[in-house]
Parts: structure tokens; sequence; C-alpha cells
């Protein structure tokens, strides 16, 4: 039985490699769709920004031009009141005359106000789309060097994976899927040390009889809490030693 752990050890040593490998393949990934996240809200940001520019400038145009009608309308009464001839008609021409130039008034300090928001929006929009322009350069720079990462890791776990498919040759068939359902099962760790009667893959004691059993090492022996395969620790130990 020594032996056979001793394969399952390896193999796990193997598979743990193999998802290190796919750990960092999948962290550049990851890396690059953050960018590409990062573009997207920009142009969500300007296309919003731009939105409601336009609305702006539909706004301040509708203002021109009844701006432009109340200077009409005025000018349309101011002439009227030349030919009046009572002082009704004359205090209603007035009285519109006054109408339209306080709503001119009203409209030019919009105008203004609009005037001014189209000047910062368009900062804005100018500043968002360098920002996205500058991540979408970043982009293209680090998908070429994502590209060489990428293929670097993936030949690498190409090996390995050959390296396992020749390993798995030598562990009997029901261990190898007793190891592979503990592995699924176990975050990657099927196996674990146990030192001083304490698994180290849950950190809790096994019972005593259980841990001189498993010195041994004659058996297949399972922790009782967290299920792995054990191995002595002070065995490994000694003989790294």
């Amino acid at each position: 039985m020594k032996d056979e752990i001793a394969q399952l050890k390896a193999l796990q040593t193997i598979d743990l490699e193999i998802s290190a490998l796919e750990e960092q393949l999948t962290a550049v990934d990851s890396e690059l769709e953050k960018r590409r996240q990062t573009i997207q809200e920009y142009q969500q940001t300007a296309e919003q920004l731009r939105e409601t520019q336009n609305s702006l400038s539909q706004r301040k145009q509708e203002l021109e031009t009844g701006l432009e009608e109340d200077l009409e309308k005025i000018r349309d009464r101011q002439a009227k009141m030349m030919n009046i001839q009572t002082n009704r008609e004359y205090q209603s021409l007035l009285k519109e005359s006054d109408d339209a130039k306080k709503a001119n008034k009203e409209r030019e300090e919009e105008l203004l106000r609009i005037a001014e928001e189209l000047e910062e929006l368009e900062k804005k929009i100018e500043e968002t789309d360098n920002l996205r322009s500058g991540e979408e350069k970043l982009l293209k720079e680090d998908t070429k060097k994502a590209e060489k990462r990428h293929a670097a890791l993936t030949n690498d776990k190409e090996k390995i994976i050959k390296k396992r498919n020749t390993k798995v040759k030598n562990v009997p068939p029901a261990m190898l899927k007793k190891y592979d359902t503990l592995r699924e099962r176990r975050n990657g760790l099927a196996l674990a040390g146990v030192e001083a009667g304490v698994c180290r893959g849950c950190f809790m004691n096994i019972p005593p009889q259980l841990y001189n059993d498993l010195l041994k090492e004659e058996r297949l022996l399972l922790c009782p809490t967290c299920n792995r395969i054990m191995f002595p620790q002070e065995a490994e130990e000694k003989e790294k030693v």
C-alpha cells in the first residue's frame, strides 16, 4: 500500500501543477476581460453624455426660436402702440409686450445655463473618449502579451498532462476513481498528511488507534472528518532528510 500511496501523492502533485496553470490561464483572460469591461463602461458613459448633449441642444434651439418669436411679438406690439386710440388698447398691448420681455429674459437665463452645461459636457465627453482610447491602446498591447503568455502556459499544461497520463497507468483503477472523486470534492486535495495525530487537510485529530494503523502503511485509510486519503507526514519528512 505504501507504493500505491506514493503514486497517488505524485499524481496529486501533478494535478496541483495543472490546477495552478489553469488558474494562471484564467487570470490572463480575466485581466483582458476587465479592460474590455472598462472600455465598455467608458463607451456607455460617453453615449449617455451625448444623449444629454443632444437633449440640451434641442432645448437650446427651441429657446432660440421662442426668443426670436417673442422679439418679433415685441416689435409688433410696439409698432401697434404708435397707432392706438384708446387707453384700454394701449394697456393691453403694453401688457403683451411686457409679458414677452419677461419670457425672453427667462429664456436668455436658461440659454446661459444650457451654454455652460454644454461646455462642461463637451469637456467630459472629450475626457471620456480619451480614457477609452487609452484603454483600447492598452488592450491591444496586453492582448499581444496575453497571447504569448497563454501559449506558453498551454504548452506547459499539455506537457504536464502527458506526464499525468503516464502516471495514472501505474495506479489501480479503483484507487484512481476514489482519488478523482475526492479531488473533485475536496478542492483538488484528495490526500492529506497526518502529523502528530492531526490531519493536515482539515486540522482535526484522528483516533489514536487509527493513527497507529496509518503509521504501519498497510492499507488505505481515510480521515474520519474530511474523508481524504491519509498518509503519515512524519514518514515523508524523514524521507526528505
